[in-house]
């Protein structure tokens, strides 16, 4: 009996977590849940950026019309990709601003 209790207060030791594990469990929820999806638009330019080469090469014969095509590719992919984050972002950003002016609010009329 008295090993019984010995453990339950071994473990009641160990789950007693400090500040720190909840920062670094925070940090780990924030990775395995990632909110930085873009959604379709970020499935279709990674469709046309894995797509772009195949039908490249089978559109260009020409062995330097067919690399500068390449090159202009993934340069135009990585810059839709770039735009669509940026986007994003400002509407992530201005709807923040939009709840924070909101809750201000509400906290000057409540008091």
């Amino acid at each position: 009996m008295h090993r019984n209790t010995d453990y339950a207060d071994r473990q009641q030791a160990h789950n007693n977590h400090s500040d720190s594990y909840a920062y670094a469990q925070a940090t780990k929820r924030a990775i395995h849940r990632p909110h930085s999806s873009l959604g379709a638009t970020g499935h279709w330019i990674h469709i046309l950026s894995v797509a772009a080469p195949l039908v490249i090469a089978e559109a260009i014969k020409d062995p330097e019309k067919k690399w500068r095509a390449l090159r202009l590719a993934s340069v135009g992919g990585a810059l839709l990709s770039e735009a669509a984050w940026t986007l994003r972002l400002s509407h992530d950003r201005r709807r923040e601003e939009e709840s924070r002016a909101a809750l201000e609010d509400c906290e000057g009329r409540c008091r």
